[in-house]
């Protein structure tokens, strides 16, 4: 009997056991659950080991840009890998006394500064392998970006992370964006997509600094979707119909001419019919001559005598970033027989400098010039700060991807997740303070604002000059 009553107390004392041990984990696992970050909280990144990264993508663990290579910058991106944050800020530190006008190195060392401590991570599309000169123009606006709010404390305390991504084809944009929206640490991304839709779905704010033709509706959401792309640059349709009201009505050209990157892409197809529709409106005309700069056997000698011959007054440069040296031979040949005008993408040193006398008097539109917002909030600084930084002027591509990254960085101050992000870029009383000025969105997500237009033109000896070629873009007044 005795032992059958101790048998009992036993069965008792294990079961009322069992039951306290179910409720202790169940408190656990309820305390567990809201340390957990939700979907709404802040995406704090934790340092990811370079070798987790793909070989194209880095926040300080591998050299992308194999060009502005140093002995410290290698030694500080080994001590990145291998999570010596200290040896990696001293060696960063001392390749850009070498090479300040180094992006790159710029972002690995901010990235360094922080090492495992919490931060707000932004991703940087940028095509070093494509077009090299194009990528550092736009890592060095992201990096004066960074480099200003991290030296000021940051986002409401919090430090903000760049991660590199390195495109050096198109095919690998579709990848690039399939990673960037899984990747729930990010809480934006910033350049050049090949599919808009996949950041609408997946809700990733990306910024481009790029807009498309509002014809192509590459900017389109579905009913109800909430738009998560914007476009730090201007509508395509202001730089058009810019320079194409100048070529007729200030030049006074009514027969042009145009060359383009190709006969056969949709999208250079659609760019040239709105300059030809524009300049036929303001009382001009564009030349049947056809000029496909992409062309295996395309010669500028060709094009040039039969857009003469054709009675052309006047030639439109629209090449892409690859065919640009296309572009300066049939300025060269038209040895200033024709009236020299460009696209925004003929903004750029290498222009300069092999296109010399060549392009002089060449017009074109940009979204931003040095000159231009003297009087704007921001403008100057940017500039100021920017010559300090890099050792000399920058061009309209760094300016707007630093007014990119100053838009995130404004919308995170509101809001640091995802889903508040988009909804402050969404507001149209949203505005942020850039190197262009006041920045703010129309409903369709392009930047609100107008386009400059520059000229190429000898530097005056009198005067400071941007360039070392002794030629310059000079702000049209």
């Amino acid at each position: 009997m005795t032992n059958k009553k101790e048998n009992i107390r036993l069965l008792i004392s294990l079961g009322l056991a069992g039951v306290m041990v179910a409720a202790i984990l169940w408190l656990i696992g309820k305390f567990s659950s809201n340390l957990t970050p939700s979907s709404n909280s802040m995406p704090l990144s934790s340092l990811e080991p370079s070798s987790s990264l793909p070989e194209w993508m880095s926040l300080g663990g591998k050299i992308l840009v194999t060009a502005d290579k140093t002995a410290d910058k290698e030694t500080g991106v080994q001590a990145f890998a291998s999570n010596d944050f200290a040896t990696a800020v001293t060696k960063f530190q001392s390749s850009l006394q070498i090479n300040r006008n180094d992006p790159e190195t710029l972002i690995y060392l901010n990235n360094a500064k922080i090492g495992k401590s919490p931060a707000l991570k932004v991703a940087i599309i940028a095509p070093i392998g494509r077009t090299l000169n194009e990528a550092k123009e736009l890592l060095r606006g992201v990096a004066q970006a960074q480099d200003e709010v991290n030296n000021n404390g940051g986002i409401n305390g919090v430090p903000l992370q760049l991660q590199i991504a390195n495109v050096d084809n198109i095919e690998k944009l579709q990848e690039l964006d399939n990673e960037f929206v899984k990747d729930s640490s990010l809480v934006a991304v910033i350049g050049f997509s090949r599919n808009e839709k996949i950041y609408n779905e997946r809700g990733l704010v990306r910024i481009s600094l790029t807009s498309p033709m509002t014809q192509l509706g590459e900017n389109q959401t579905q009913p109800g979707q909430a738009r998560h792309v914007f476009y730090a640059s201007p509508n395509r349709d202001n730089f058009t119909q810019a320079l194409a009201e100048y070529i007729v009505k200030k030049e006074r050209r009514t027969n042009v001419a145009i060359c383009q990157a190709s006969t056969q892409q949709e999208r250079s197809q659609e760019i040239k019919k709105q300059y030809a529709d524009l300049i036929t409106k303001a009382g001009g005309k564009v030349t049947d001559i056809e000029c496909n700069l992409s062309a295996p056997n395309f010669r500028a000698s060709d094009f040039v005598n039969k857009a003469i011959a054709d009675g052309a007054e006047a030639l439109l440069l629209m090449p892409r970033p690859d065919k640009i040296d296309s572009a300066l031979d049939v300025a060269r040949e038209s040895q200033g027989k024709l009236a020299l005008f460009g696209s925004q993408l003929m903004y750029g040193e290498k222009v300069l400098k092999f296109g010399q006398g060549d392009v002089k008097g060449m017009v074109l539109p940009v979204s931003w010039h040095h000159d231009a917002n003297s009087n704007a909030r921001g403008g100057n600084s940017f500039a100021n700060k920017a010559v300090k930084l890099w050792g000399g002027q920058v061009s309209p591509r760094t300016a707007t991807a630093y007014d990119a990254l100053q838009v995130i960085i404004a919308g995170l101050e509101e809001g640091s997740t995802r889903q508040s992000l988009q909804k402050v870029l969404s507001n149209p009383n949203f505005s942020a303070t850039g190197a262009t000025g006041k920045i703010q969105f129309s409903p369709s997500g392009d930047r609100q604002g107008g386009v400059f237009l520059v000229k190429v033109e000898p530097c005056e000896s009198n005067k400071s000059c941007s360039s070392s070629t002794g030629y310059d873009f000079v702000l049209v007044q």
